[in-house]
């Protein structure tokens, strides 16, 4: 059997795990099949990245508000749902830059938000699951990297991509034994977490400094 081609990704992801210059560290996480909408999901793409995964999170919680979801106290990886009024005035946007048929529709649609966002939505379903991502990816990073990271919170979101996935085939019934297809495309989601060199101990080399 042939050994597989280092210029191509690997299976399941369309980045290659090469690592990003400045950077260090490289930890990575998948989510295949998840239904929500692929729209949604570029656009938290486009908006995570370059952030760290503490702040990524922090956000991301703000928007889940919208719909009332909080953090749960006696766990705190879980979220519990609350229909408190101020729960949902706390809520944060998604900003919306990416647009669609040349103004007719897509993010023209969206409402300007408080601020300086302009377009902008609360994407809940997709938050939650990017939230459930990152902190997968933190995980790994915990325990493929310990000891060597002190901050793992501080880990840098230098790719993250959104793909459609498998479709989900299904069919309306309608009159005189005709069907109407309904089609649901699923979502594959990758991330990847890498940490700044210069911290937790490492050079700019990026070789660790001994002591």
């Amino acid at each position: 059997m042939a050994s597989r081609d280092s210029n191509k990704p690997r299976a399941g992801y369309t980045q290659l795990l090469s690592g990003t210059d400045g950077y260090h560290s490289l930890t990575t996480a998948r989510a295949v099949n998840l239904d929500i909408h692929h729209k949604h999901c570029y656009q938290i793409c486009r908006f995570l990245r370059g952030k760290t995964a503490g702040y990524a999170i922090e956000y991301l919680e703000q928007v889940i508000k919208a719909d009332g979801w909080i953090e749960d106290s006696e766990n705190p990886d879980k979220y519990k749902r609350r229909s408190e009024h101020h729960i949902r005035k706390q809520a944060r946007a998604i900003p919306y830059v990416r647009r669609s048929r040349k103004g007719k529709g897509g993010n023209t649609m969206a409402g300007h938000r408080k601020g300086k966002m302009g377009p902008g939505r609360f994407p809940v379903k997709a938050s939650l699951a990017f939230i459930r991502l990152i902190r997968s990816a933190m995980e790994n990073a915990r325990h493929r990297y310990e000891g060597e990271i002190d901050d793992i919170d501080e880990m840098v979101i230098t790719h993250v991509a959104a793909h459609r996935g498998q479709v989900r085939r299904a069919f309306r019934p309608r009159a005189r034994g005709r069907a109407s297809p309904h089609f649901h495309y699923q979502v594959n989601l990758e991330l990847f977490l890498e940490a700044r060199e210069g911290d937790d101990g490492w050079d700019d080399d990026g070789d660790e400094d001994i002591f």
